[in-house]
């Protein structure tokens, strides 16, 4: 049965009580129906607002502001697709009415059209180059497509706003870290929410993988209450004091993280590395053994158990150590280098260069053995066989910085004049592994001495001053640096440089090439048994 129609008069009737009801709300609530619906937006009644608005632009259906709000109130209601609408109708009367275009660009941006977002975005800043909501969009528009130099120029321009998200406080902060401003980076990170557990974990992360590692451990710090695994933040914590050199305080934060029942073979690890940082040997002994005991087949405990042995010249317990990891692991490469490391200090050189044979043969890429075995060649009178063998990798692009600059190393102990062309080849594979790794130190020091015979004195000063930045201890650089500042004609820094010198161990004058030449190789060994060691880890 249909129901009955109501009259005309009827309709109208209800209609003209309708909206003198919504006349008087919107006396209680503001001068107009629009300030009304302004405060139940602010009071997320958007229903309310929603009908109000209707009303209105019922009447004045080209009232931009009043079409802006009302889209406003329908995103806040979940009707996006309605509120776009709105939007859009705004621009259709006024393409320059920024509020409905920046409005219309979030939900696009919410949506995941990216695109759209953009283009909206972008016309807002072609009128408004500093509204701040909008830069703040773009950027991250542009972080998200990893365009993050671009990014950056909008966050910069994004005020205090930035502070209303904590993701955009880290992805600007990602940004700054990327562009070198460390400092900018970590102020920024300052502004996090105390309690954000999550977002002081990530802020460590960030600045971990920067090298920032005193800031990043502060923000594990805090993040090791409220994290969901504060192990992985005091963990992180302790590495990132060891990678910042405070060791002392990364020992009390493992000591802390032991007593409380954790005790992984990787913790111990770590302890070992902050015990032997501030002297405590026989600890560091202790928490390595402890490691190995926990994870048997773990190489990297053997590996660093017995390096620890090597620096403290007990080579016959580092041997030991090798054996027991070699009758677990019998396929590890690194573990055959270290057995040959520790040959190579006993000067037997027969036995350590089969150990660097078989690591060879085990892990054919791998430079560290093609950088011990050149050792060992140089040592045995055998220096033209590394320059062939490491002329050749060279020639395969294998080996990164290290096969570059050992094969630099055999050129120069093979007795070419740095002048000629197999000088001028030693100069270029030390800069092709500087190129490949900045802040290793003995390229750098390496080819500053070399430029220094070739009478280049600003390229030696460049390089050496690098070197002796990155490494203040080692005196062969200083030495070094202190005959080119001379011959250039310096003499206040010679002499400032020598009387460093002299308080400095005299025997890394330079005067013991293969001291040195074992001292890197040593390093090198280490280097390869930490590969992606000093990262903080996320799980």
């Amino acid at each position: 049965m249909k129901k009955p129609r109501r009259p005309a008069w009827l309709i109208a009737a209800l209609a003209v009580s309708f909206s003198a009801g919504l006349a008087q709300a919107a006396a209680d609530c503001g001068p107009t129906a629009y300030d009304c619906a302004l405060q139940h937006v602010a009071r997320r009644e958007f229903m309310q607002a929603i009908r109000l608005l209707e009303v209105q632009l019922a009447a004045t259906p080209r009232d931009l502001k009043a079409l802006n709000l009302v889209g406003i109130a329908l995103t806040g209601a979940g009707r996006k697709a309605d509120a776009n609408d709105r939007f859009r109708t705004a621009l259709s009367i006024d393409p320059s009415f920024n509020p409905a275009r920046k409005n219309l660009a979030i939900n696009e941006f919410d949506a995941g059209r990216s695109a759209s977002a953009k283009s909206h975005l972008e016309s807002v800043l072609k009128l408004a180059p500093a509204d701040e909501i909008a830069n703040i969009y773009l950027a991250e528009i542009l972080f998200q497509s990893k365009e993050t130099s671009a990014a950056l120029k909008h966050y910069d321009k994004a005020g205090d706003r930035i502070s209303q998200s904590p993701a955009w406080l880290l992805h600007y902060a990602r940004c700054q870290l990327d562009a070198g401003r460390t400092e900018d980076a970590v102020t920024i990170l300052e502004r996090l929410p105390e309690r954000d557990a999550d977002g002081h974990f990530e802020a460590g992360v960030a600045l971990g993988r920067a090298g920032a590692h005193a800031p990043a451990a502060r923000f594990f710090a805090r993040a090791r209450a409220g994290y969901k695994d504060p192990y992985v933040a005091g963990y992180n914590q302790t590495l990132m004091l060891i990678e910042a050199g405070d060791h002392a305080e990364a020992a009390r934060v493992a000591e802390e993280i032991l007593s409380q029942g954790t005790r992984p073979a990787e913790l111990y690890n770590l302890a070992a590395r902050a015990y032997a940082g501030v002297g405590r040997i026989q600890e560091a002994y202790d928490a390595l053994r402890n490691a190995a005991r926990i994870e048997p087949k773990a190489v990297e405990n053997y590996i660093d158990l017995a390096m620890l042995c090597m620096e403290h010249e007990n080579f016959d317990l580092g041997m030991e150590i090798v054996d027991v990891g070699l009758a677990r692991q019998p396929e590890s490469w690194m573990l055959h280098v270290q057995r040959g490391v520790l040959w190579a200090m006993k000067s037997q050189f027969g036995q350590a260069e089969k150990e660097f044979d078989a690591a060879r043969g085990l892990a054919p890429n791998q430079p560290v053995p093609y950088a011990a075995l050149a050792m060992v060649w140089m040592q045995s009178g055998q220096t033209g066989k590394a320059v062939d063998v490491l002329r050749g990798e060279t020639r395969r692009g294998n080996g990164g910085h290290v096969i570059p600059y050992i094969f630099a190393v055999s050129l120069l102990r093979s007795g070419v004049d740095p002048e000629q062309p197999a000088g001028l080849e030693a100069a270029l594979a030390l800069g092709a592994a500087i190129r490949a790794k900045p802040d290793f130190t003995p390229a750098r020091a390496e080819l500053g001495r070399l430029l220094l015979k070739r009478g280049d004195l600003d390229g030696a000063i460049g390089e050496l001053e690098k070197a002796a930045a990155l490494d203040p201890g080692r005196a062969a650089t200083l030495y070094a640096l202190a005959q080119a500042y001379r011959k250039k004609g310096d003499r206040q820094k010679a002499s400032d440089l020598l009387a460093r010198v002299s308080k400095l161990n005299e025997r890394e004058r330079g005067d013991d090439p293969d001291a040195e030449l074992k001292r890197v190789v040593v390093r090198l060994v280490r280097e390869g048994a930490q590969t992606g060691a000093g990262q903080p880890v996320e799980r």
